[in-house]
């Protein structure tokens, strides 16, 4: 009988440090997504600034282009850079509305994380910073393709206004 006592005492001491452990590492991974969550507050206002600048830089290109029309262009590669421009800012399009996907699918994620298994929170949070990455890495391009389209838009009209004044 004290046999079996003890195999049971053993048995249930080693049951509370096994839940001892996992709930230690729950703690872990709850304190590693809460990082995320603060370094996701900060993508997503970026984000946000990002759309704004977007929306504005679409803008100042269709006023560009319509000013354009209206001239008679000598360059041909003005035409080649303003289609270049106008692929460049559909595809910043199409990344803004994924990234918009990306977060909404996180704010999906963050539901319930206290309950899942330490495999899933490990699993969310690795998609968490994956997701991060992605997103800071395309925000850096599309600041730099934006860049450099504002500069192109300045060396065309540099280009126009020589153009004019040379027949005049």
């Amino acid at each position: 009988m004290k046999t079996i006592s003890r195999t049971l005492l053993s048995f249930f001491t080693f049951l509370l440090v096994l839940v001892g452990c996992e709930n230690t590492q729950k703690k872990e991974l709850a304190a590693k997504f809460d990082k995320l969550e603060m370094q996701h507050d900060s993508l997503e206002q970026v984000h946000a600034e990002f759309k704004t600048v977007h929306s504005e830089m679409t803008q100042k290109h269709q006023e560009f282009t319509t000013a354009l029309e209206g001239m008679e262009l000598q360059d041909s590669t003005i035409l080649e850079d303003v289609a270049k421009h106008e692929a460049i800012l559909k595809k910043h399009e199409a990344t803004i509305e994924g990234h918009d996907a990306m977060i909404a699918a996180h704010e999906e994620l963050k539901a319930g994380f206290e309950e899942k298994s330490e495999a899933e929170m490990e699993a969310q949070l690795e998609e968490m910073m994956d997701n991060h990455q992605q997103l800071i890495s395309e925000h850096e391009e599309m600041e730099s393709e934006h860049n450099m389209m504002m500069d192109e838009h300045q060396a065309i009209l540099a280009k126009v206004d020589t153009t004019t004044t040379a027949e005049m």
